[in-house]
């Protein structure tokens, strides 16, 4: 068992509201089967409406749609006084090379992993708790360039700027800004952008399980940290990579080979034994 689930209290989230986006994804649901273990009342915002649990509620939400988000900031400020933590869970990415890119696929990626986080923090931050918790859950990618996958890395890296500008627009009431960068997630999501031709970086290391992302997610929420990655070598590699081109070429060659090796490890996992 990992040791931030270890560390969990239940209660320890008694009273505290949470808005989180993408908690039908495998990340997000784990995400609110923690917060809901300890305490927290959670507002989940969805495309569907869902029938309401104790403690869960849902409020309807398009976010490649900027009057929708708006349509729903306005209902949850109408019925909750104030918010405690933000989760920016949601995410999609649909790799494509530039050359062969369409309208649809710019959009609708800027729109979820970019757009949406800035209007939804925007719309929401009127009633954000003083010493509240706003979180970004980004990506690898933010920090490491993506080949074939431009677009969400231009979406992650901007997402990324804006949570630093943010934190310390938001000092002076007291409100933590964090951003968290998984590495790979063992989620529906990666194996549809695997078959679209995703990038074989994913498998360098084993894709974690969306519990041990969640756990960290939790954590991040609960902890004053700014930024958080999955070690101290990815944190700082991927910073020495942006600030050395001749760094970042020498080392694809072997993150290539690695990402090969470890994705074969994957499919032979997948694969049912006779």
């Amino acid at each position: 068992m990992e040791k931030s689930a270890l560390n969990e209290k239940p209660g320890a989230g008694e009273g505290r509201v949470a808005v989180v986006t993408g908690a039908t994804g495998g990340i997000g649901q784990a995400l609110v089967r923690r917060m809901r273990a300890r305490g927290y009342t959670i507002i989940i915002l969805s495309r569907q409406a869902r029938a309401a649990s104790p403690g869960i509620n849902t409020v309807v939400c398009d976010l490649t749609d900027s009057e929708s988000i708006k349509q729903a900031t306005t209902h949850i400020a109408a019925h909750t006084p104030e918010v405690d933590v933000l989760v920016h869970c949601a995410g999609i990415i649909t790799p494509q090379a530039v050359g062969e890119l369409d309208s649809t696929t710019i959009a609708s990626q800027i729109a979820v992993d970019l757009t949406a986080p800035i209007e939804l923090t925007n719309a929401l931050l009127p009633i954000m708790r003083r010493r509240g918790h706003i979180v970004f859950v980004n990506s690898m990618a933010a920090a490491f360039p993506l080949a074939g996958s431009s677009v969400y890395t231009a979406a992650k890296f901007g997402l990324r700027g804006f949570a630093r500008a943010l934190e310390q627009e938001l000092r002076p009431r007291r409100i933590q800004v964090s951003s968290i960068y998984p590495a790979s997630v063992n989620t529906p999501m990666l194996s549809q952008e695997m078959a679209a031709g995703g990038s074989i970086y994913n498998f360098i290391d084993p894709p974690q399980e969306p519990d041990v992302t969640a756990g960290r997610i939790l954590e991040c929420c609960e902890r004053g940290s700014r930024e958080i990655f999955s070690s101290v070598f990815d944190k700082l590699f991927t910073h020495a990579c942006l600030t050395s081109m001749r760094l970042l070429n020498l080392s694809l060659p072997i993150m290539k080979l690695l990402g090969r090796r470890g994705y074969r490890r994957y499919q032979r996992g997948l694969t049912p034994r006779p």
